[in-house]
């Protein structure tokens, strides 16, 4: 028994020295590299990527886990130096992608405050969750817009459907001109408005963001959206003493202004806004622009739509050859400069577009016949005060605002718009709890197109009804979409329209009564 103390004693000595050993070798390898085998040595490594020296501290005993005085681990400083090696390398170790430093951060957005938009990619991809919030109640994406990082936004969007008109309230109020341009391309909507009632618009030129209004305006945000008390966007610049800003709005404020669209011009608007985003194939030229080719099928009905049904679009008759499909994706087409549609998302499968999206989404569209990619609803500088005795009063945007009182017969100075009818009627609604209410309606025309529209009493008038640009999923065509359309999808089932939101487009399937939900999804799907 001794014997085997003896044995046991040597071995553990004899291990000990040589445990020694290596760890005094693996010092010295490091120390030759650059390095200590210190903190300050390991964090030196990760910012260098170097694999090796990392690989050797933690062979010889190092902890890993060691953290800086910010509470950041090796996984923070890899992400926010782009150490992608050595950020793989800690994974394959068994360290978290959502390690908190002390104010509850993770590497994902340590990557987007360092503006490392290729490890916000890599990390994503990695399995990081982008719904992890900070101490302070922020998620990645709120983070890459305060920063102002349009490429982390870029890669951040897909995975945060739900929160893109917060993110584009967020980026108009700190003045974020191309985050606004990339929250939009991905679906936030210009229609966002705050609790208070502020829009987008109101919010950049309240705080004197002139870059940011003007990409908002040039990507259809209303100038004319009004708070409960009356201001404008407009007003709010004049009143926070941004008179460049108020001006630029104020251009807007024209008699021109004031007409009413056609669904055509409405749906080559919005053609011609996703066509912005459209590249050519690579080596090859755009065909000349043809006005008698090309052109969005404003006329046609959704697929599987009878052209006898009620959802078709008014405007020319729907004869053969009158419809201007677009080509499949991968071909060059005519009309507006257009080439190959850029939407991967709306030929391939649902895992397929995920994993393409790298996003993790709880969204139920993927199996829906339609891609909804766009909304308008063209607000007018006026608004219908109030109703009485057959008299309307109105409100009329500029500097300074006007008001005139206008009756059946008359028209609206400064337009090409007459009074049809001044009425009352009873209406229920969600703002009254489904109580009935009476509403005051001004019944206009315009006399140069025959257009003709309801302005509601207490609402900014509009100048045609809300509608969608939405893409066929199968086939990649597009279609404008307003409410009671019914169409059928190429499995059979059929569908109608219920509503057309800023955000979404409320679908019913006629056979179950199921309502769907197709979330906006803009030209970058």
């Amino acid at each position: 028994m001794v014997f085997v103390r003896f044995l046991f004693a040597c071995a553990l000595v004899f291990g000990l020295s040589g445990c020694r050993k290596k760890s005094d070798t693996a010092a010295k390898e490091v120390g030759e590299a650059g390095y200590s085998m210190t903190a300050e040595g390991w964090f030196s490594a990760v910012r260098g990527n170097d694999v090796s020296v990392m690989r050797k501290m933690l062979e010889s005993g190092f902890d890993g886990k060691t953290k800086d005085v910010e509470g950041s681990v090796a996984l923070h400083v890899a992400a926010a130096s782009g150490s992608k090696e050595a950020g793989e390398y800690l994974l394959n170790r068994g360290f978290s992608t959502d390690e908190k430093d002390a104010v509850g951060r993770t590497p994902l957005m340590t990557a987007v405050t360092a503006d490392k938009p290729e490890m916000v990619k890599w990390l994503l991809r990695q399995g990081a969750d982008p719904k992890q919030k900070d101490e302070n109640g922020f998620i990645a994406l709120m983070l890459a817009v305060n920063e102002g990082s349009k490429a982390s936004v870029e890669e951040l969007a897909p995975y945060h459907r739900e929160n893109l008109d917060d993110a584009l309230l967020v980026a108009s109020l700190v003045g974020k001109a191309e985050v606004i341009d990339a929250l939009t391309n991905y679906g936030a909507s210009v229609y966002a408005r705050m609790e208070d009632g502020r829009t987008p618009l109101m919010l950049a030129a309240q705080h004197g963001h002139m870059e940011a209004a003007e990409m908002l305006i040039d990507i259809g945000a209303s100038r004319f959206a009004t708070l409960e008390n009356g201001d404008t966007a407009q007003s709010m610049a004049v009143a926070a003493g941004h008179s460049e800003i108020a001006e630029l709005i104020e251009k807007g404020f024209s008699g021109d202004t004031l007409a009413l669209e056609s669904d055509e011009q409405v749906a080559e608007a919005m053609d011609e806004y996703l066509d912005e985003f459209e590249a050519a194939p690579e080596g090859e030229e755009l065909a000349a622009n043809d006005a008698a080719e090309g052109g969005l099928p404003w006329n046609k009905p959704l697929p599987g739509q009878g052209q006898g049904e009620f959802g078709i679009l008014p405007g020319e008759p729907v004869a053969e050859g009158t419809p201007r499909d677009f080509a499949p994706v991968g071909e060059a087409l005519s009309g507006n400069r257009r080439a190959a549609l850029a939407i991967e998302g709306a030929r391939i499968g649902k895992i397929e577009r995920r994993a393409a999206q790298g996003a993790r989404t709880d969204e139920t569209d993927d199996d829906l016949p339609l891609v909804m990619r766009h909304y308008r609803q063209r607000e007018l500088p006026v608004e219908v005060q109030r109703v009485s005795g057959g008299v309307a009063s109105l409100r009329i945007a500029g500097a300074p605002a006007k008001e005139v009182d206008v009756k059946a017969g008359e028209t609206i100075p400064g337009s090409s718009l007459s009074v049809i009818r001044v009425f009352s009627r009873t209406e229920q609604g969600k703002l009254n709890e489904g109580a009935p209410i009476e509403v005051g309606i001004v019944e206009v025309e315009d006399s140069r197109s025959g257009r003709k529209m309801e302005w509601t009493e207490g609402h900014p008038a509009a100048g045609h009804d809300p509608v969608a640009l939405v893409e066929d999923a199968a086939t990649g065509q597009r279609y404008v979409a307003k409410p009671g359309q019914k169409f059928t999808s190429e499995d059979g089932r059929e569908f109608i329209v219920n509503d057309v939101r800023p955000g979404q487009l409320v679908i019913e399937e006629t056979a179950s009564g199921e309502v769907r939900t197709l979330r906006l999804r803009g030209p970058k799907g």
